[in-house]
């Protein structure tokens, strides 16, 4: 941390800088979801200078029709806002398309703000955000800025600010720079975990959640970059800041189109937003509060896992967690864990699959 820099406890007294972030617009074959986002971005008090948006490429022949839909929008988005679309000639996939479009995107600009075609902000999000990027440029600890809120329970009573200090990114609406991008590296592998292995990361009431989406991910052979970019922050002590009220609306919950949240909207998901919320004051220290930075007990951490419906540990993990224990009834807990899980395990060893 910059202990010679006073951090601002104003974001309305943070001075726009001369030259504003370009605005990232990830889209693909859901032109629906994406006219909304531009109208959200055409009534923002603060228009950013230019967007660059990256379109994927078709993974099958009904894309087509969608993608060209989603780039006739652009393009007349761009009477009002300059678009630069950049169209991927062939499928890349979303996590590889967006790790590679910020790549390229750092080459050009030292900060960025970013949102995805199922991310609706409100009026104040462009302006909030590039105030934030400008308040935490020399922050180097701060690894990102968030519009988007949601908390573990029992947070609300020890917030006194309109931000606060995360463990976890969130990318729904948010701003990150250069250097922090390219020091975290994310094109290094496709699920990149410098813990390790999924147990291995520290475990509180905030980064539990990240703890069960690396398991899945590694179990099923699958990638997000959301996640990778979580843990990497995590390894590296980054902390993130973000509002305690949404100033983003995410509208993609059941959309046939859907790579993550196929299913009804979690009533989570939305539960911070507010419209017309324009936050002002910021933390007084890059400290988390004591809720998320806490580590979990022992038995708390095995009660999570154990509500995880389908997971299992394997015996690296058992014995890792094991050595870790600090009380019987957290080893208790662990071998019912182990024990009650171990078919799960051995089903998938026998079919080939990781275990």
């Amino acid at each position: 941390m910059n202990n010679h820099l006073k951090l601002p406890t104003s974001l309305d007294d943070v001075a726009l800088p001369d030259k504003l972030p370009p605005m990232v617009l990830i889209a693909f074959t859901r032109p629906e979801l994406l006219k909304e986002v531009l109208n959200g971005i055409s009534q923002q008090t603060l228009l950013p200078p230019k967007i660059i948006s990256f379109v994927d490429g078709a993974r099958k022949e009904d894309d087509e029709l969608l993608i060209g839909q989603c780039i006739s929008l652009l393009e007349d988005f761009s009477e009002l806002v300059p678009v630069e679309i950049i169209a991927r000639d062939h499928n890349l996939g979303c996590d590889k398309n967006i790790i590679l479009g910020l790549t390229e995107i750092f080459s050009a600009h030292d900060a960025v703000v970013y949102l995805e075609e199922d991310t609706v902000p409100n009026q104040y999000f462009y302006d909030r955000i590039s105030r934030l990027l400008e308040a935490y440029r020399d922050y180097k600890q701060v690894c990102s800025v968030s519009g988007y809120a949601t908390l573990p329970a029992g947070c609300d009573t020890q917030i006194h600010t309109d931000f606060l200090v995360s463990n976890r990114v969130f990318s729904w609406g948010f701003g990150t720079w250069c250097d922090r991008w390219q020091e975290l590296n994310l094109s290094q592998s496709s699920q990149y975990n410098p813990f390790g292995n999924f147990y291995q990361i520290p475990a509180t009431s905030q980064t539990k959640m990240t703890m069960i989406n690396q398991f899945w991910l590694e179990k099923n052979k699958q990638t997000d970059w959301v996640i990778t970019f979580t843990v990497a922050a995590l390894y590296h002590q980054k902390v993130h800041i973000i509002p305690t009220n949404s100033l983003t609306y995410n509208i993609g919950f059941g959309h046939p189109e859907a790579k993550t949240y196929k299913g009804k909207e979690p009533t989570w998901a939305n539960a911070k937003y507010k419209a017309h919320f324009c936050p002002n004051s910021l933390p007084s220290s890059l400290e988390l509060l004591d809720k998320l930075k806490k580590p979990l007990t022992d038995t708390d951490l095995v009660d999570y896992l154990l509500q995880q419906k389908g997971l299992w540990l394997s015996p690296s993990a058992f014995l890792y967690l094991l050595q870790k224990s600090s009380s019987f009834t957290g080893m208790a807990m662990l071998f019912k864990l182990f024990i009650t899980r171990l078919p799960l395990m051995l089903k998938r060893w026998r079919s080939g699959l990781p275990t």
